[in-house]
C-alpha cells in the first residue's frame, strides 16, 4: 500500500514537472517505482503512467504541436524499441539498476555530457534525417535506461518555434513511445495487470498534475526547478545504488 500512494504522489509532482520543464519528470518517476520493482517492471509501468501524462499534455497544448516533427521522429520508435528491450531483458538486474542510477547522477550534475549539439531554427523538412535518429534514440533509450527526453531534448528544440512547442511536440513524440515500449515489454511477457493499483494511481497523479502544470507553465523559476531536480535525482539514485551494493 505504502509504495501505491508514493507512487501516486511522485506521479503528480513529476507530471507538474514535466508539463513546465518539457522533460525530467519521467526520469524522477522511473527511479521511484524502481525503489519497489525490478527495472524490467518498472521500466514499462513508468511507460504506462507516462503514456497517459503525456496525452493529456499533448492535448492541453495540441495547438502548439509540430505535426511534421512528431510524424518523422517516430518512424524508427518501434523496431528501436524492441531492440532496446531485447538488451534490457538480457541483462542481469542489478547492472540494470547501477546503469540507471549513473545515468541519472550524469543527467543531474553534467547534463552536458548527454546533450549532443543540434543545429539551431532547423525546418522540419530540412531535420529528416536528424528526426529519423532521435526516434530510434527515443525507443532504445526508453526501452534501456526508461528515459530519453535529456538526450533527444536538444533536437526538438532546433526544429520548434518556442518553448511552449517545444513541450507539446516533445509530449506527442513520447506518446508514440510510451505505446511502442509497452507492445515491446507485453512481448516479452510483462502484463499491464502487473503492479495495476501502482498504475492506476500513477494514472490519476499525472493527470492533475499535468492541469496543473500546464497552468503555471510560464510562471515557474527554472533556477529553482533545477535545483530540486538535481537533488531528488541524486537522492533517489544513491538510494537505488545502496540497495544493489547491500
Amino acid at each position: 500500500m505504502l509504495e501505491v500512494v508514493v507512487v501516486g504522489v511522485a506521479a503528480l509532482l513529476t507530471s507538474i514537472l514535466s508539463a513546465v520543464a518539457g522533460l525530467g519528470g519521467g526520469v524522477i518517476l522511473l527511479l521511484v517505482i524502481a525503489q519497489f520493482v525490478s527495472p524490467t517492471a518498472a521500466i514499462p509501468a513508468q511507460g504506462a503512467i507516462q503514456l497517459v501524462s503525456n496525452i493529456s499534455r499533448g492535448a492541453l497544448l495540441r495547438r502548439d504541436v509540430s505535426w511534421p516533427v512528431v510524424g518523422w521522429s517516430s518512424v524508427l520508435v518501434v523496431p528501436a524499441s524492441f531492440l532496446g528491450v531485447a538488451v534490457a531483458t538480457s541483462l542481469p538486474e542489478d547492472i540494470l539498476r547501477l546503469a540507471l542510477a549513473g545515468f541519472v547522477l550524469v543527467l543531474a550534475w553534467r547534463p552536458q555530457l548527454l546533450k549532443a549539439s543540434a543545429a539551431m531554427s532547423l525546418q522540419p523538412h530540412e531535420a529528416r534525417p536528424m528526426l529519423f535518429g532521435v526516434g530510434a534514440l527515443t525507443g532504445f533509450l526508453s526501452t534501456t535506461i526508461g528515459a530519453s527526453g535529456p538526450v533527444t531534448s536538444p533536437f526538438l528544440k532546433a526544429v520548434t518555434a518556442s518553448h511552449k512547442a517545444f513541450v507539446a511536440t516533445a509530449a506527442t513524440t513520447k506518446v508514440f513511445a510510451n505505446m511502442s515500449k509497452l507492445v515491446a515489454f507485453s512481448s516479452q511477457g510483462w502484463s499491464i495487470t502487473d503492479n495495476s493499483a501502482m498504475i492506476v494511481v500513477g494514472i490519476v497523479g499525472v493527470l492533475i498534475g499535468t492541469w496543473i502544470g500546464t497552468r503555471i507553465l510560464d510562471k515557474v523559476s527554472e533556477r529553482r526547478l533545477d535545483l530540486a531536480f538535481k537533488v531528488v535525482l541524486t537522492l533517489l539514485a544513491c538510494r537505488v545504488i545502496f540497495t544493489v551494493l547491500t
